[in-house]
C-alpha cells in the first residue's frame, strides 16, 4: 500500500512538472507571437481602425483619390499627429487632429516622391514596400506600425478595381503632352512639314499650330497626318499586335510615350500608339479621344475647338508604310462599323478627364 502511494506521488509530481513546462513553453511561444505581430496590434488597436491596401498600381495611384482611410479615436480628448507614408516611394503626409471617444476619419494620399520613384519600378515590375503609419501625442509616440504593400510598375493598368465601375478614365494619365519626347516629336514633325515634299503631302497645312488662327478641318487633318507620318517614317514605330482583355480581373502592360520613343527600334501596341499620338495632339492644344472597342483602341480628334466640332478618327496601329491619310480613312471606316454594331465600349475624352483631375503620369 505504501509503495502504491509512493508511485502515485511520483506520477503526480511528473504531471505537475509536465503541466508547468507546457504552460511555460506556451507562454513563451505566445510572447513570441505577440512580439512578431506587435507592429500590427498593441497600442495601435485602441487608437486606429483601418484597412490598408495590400497592392498598389502606381500608374493609377497618381490620379486615384486616396491611398487609405484611417479612423482614429481616444478614450480621453487629446491632440494627435497622424502620419502616413510609403518610404522611398511617397512623401510623408501628416495631419494634426483632436481625437475624442467616438471614431473620426481622414483620407490619406501622400504624394509620390518624384518621377524617379515611379520609373524605378519599371525594370523589376514590382517590389514589396512598407506602409508606415505613426500616431503621436504632444509628447510621445502612441502607435508606430508598418504594413507590407506590393508596389506595381506604372506600366501596368488594372482595368477594374473593387468597388468601382472601371479604370478606363485613367488611360488619360498615359497621355503625356509635356514629356520631352513629345516636344522632340513635334520638332521633327515641323521639319517634315517644312521639307520639299511637305507642301504636296499636306496642302492645307503650313504649320503645326493646333486650332490657333481658325484652323479648317482639312488643316487639322493635315496636322494629325504629319504627326502620324513622322512616327512612321522618322521614328519607324512598328505595331506590336496584342488583343487587349478589357475584363474585370485583367491587367495590361502599357508603356508611356517616353518608354516607346526612347527605344532604338520602337514597337508599340494600339493603346501605346494611341497614347503617343494623343500626347502630341494635346501638346498642340487640340482635343484627342481614345476609342475603346473589344480588344483594340484607336484615336479620334476634334476638328475644331468647340464642343460641336466634328470628330475624325485615325487607326494608329497602321505601322509599316501607311500614311496618316490612309490611317484617317481606315479610322473613319472602323468607327462607323463599330458604332453601327454597338461595339464601342468607351470613348475617353482627354480634355474632359483633365477637367476632372486626371493628370499625366509624368
Amino acid at each position: 500500500m505504501r509503495r502504491r502511494y509512493l508511485w502515485l506521488a511520483v506520477l503526480l509530481a511528473v504531471l505537475v512538472v509536465s503541466a508547468a513546462g507546457y504552460v511555460l513553453a506556451g507562454s513563451h511561444l505566445y510572447a513570441q507571437y505577440q512580439t512578431s505581430l506587435a507592429s500590427y496590434t498593441s497600442s495601435c488597436d485602441t487608437l486606429i481602425s483601418w484597412n490598408p491596401p495590400q497592392r498598389l498600381y502606381t500608374g493609377l495611384y497618381v490620379n486615384q483619390p486616396s491611398l487609405a482611410v484611417v479612423r482614429y479615436r481616444s478614450e480621453m480628448r487629446q491632440t494627435l499627429r497622424i502620419s502616413l507614408s510609403i518610404p522611398q516611394f511617397t512623401q510623408d503626409q501628416s495631419i494634426q487632429v483632436t481625437a475624442v471617444r467616438s471614431f473620426q476619419q481622414y483620407t490619406f494620399k501622400p504624394p509620390v516622391l518624384d518621377v524617379a520613384a515611379l520609373d524605378a519600378l519599371v525594370a523589376p515590375g514590382q517590389r514589396v514596400a512598407q506602409l508606415h503609419l505613426r500616431v503621436m501625442s504632444l509628447s510621445k509616440v502612441l502607435c508606430d506600425t508598418n504594413v507590407p504593400i506590393t508596389l506595381v510598375s506604372r506600366q501596368v493598368m488594372k482595368w477594374y478595381s473593387s468597388g468601382t465601375d472601371d479604370n478606363f478614365a485613367y488611360l488619360a494619365g498615359w497621355v503625356t503632352p509635356d514629356a520631352t519626347v513629345i516636344s522632340a516629336l513635334r520638332s521633327r514633325a515641323v521639319t517634315r512639314l517644312a521639307s520639299p515634299s511637305g507642301a504636296s503631302a499636306y496642302p492645307a497645312t503650313t504649320s503645326l499650330h493646333g486650332y490657333i488662327g481658325g484652323a479648317t478641318p482639312d488643316d487639322v487633318r493635315g496636322q494629325i497626318d504629319v504627326l502620324f507620318d513622322t512616327l512612321q517614317f522618322d521614328y519607324h514605330v512598328r505595331y506590336a499586335s496584342d488583343a487587349i482583355p478589357f475584363t474585370r480581373d485583367a491587367t495590361q502592360r502599357i508603356q508611356l510615350p517616353a518608354d516607346v520613343l526612347s527605344q532604338s527600334a520602337p514597337t508599340a501596341m494600339c493603346l501605346e500608339t494611341s497614347a503617343i499620338l494623343a500626347s502630341a495632339i494635346e501638346n498642340l492644344g487640340m482635343h484627342p479621344y481614345i476609342i475603346i472597342v473589344p480588344g483594340h483602341a484607336f484615336i479620334g480628334v476634334a476638328l475644331g475647338p468647340t464642343a460641336s466640332a466634328p470628330i475624325d478618327y485615325w487607326e494608329t496601329s497602321l505601322a509599316g508604310g501607311y500614311t496618316g491619310n490612309q490611317a484617317n480613312i481606315t479610322g473613319e471606316n472602323e468607327f462607323k462599323s463599330y458604332q453601327q454594331s454597338g461595339k464601342i465600349l468607351r470613348v475617353i475624352d482627354i480634355q474632359y478627364e483633365r477637367d476632372h483631375d486626371i493628370e499625366p503620369i509624368e
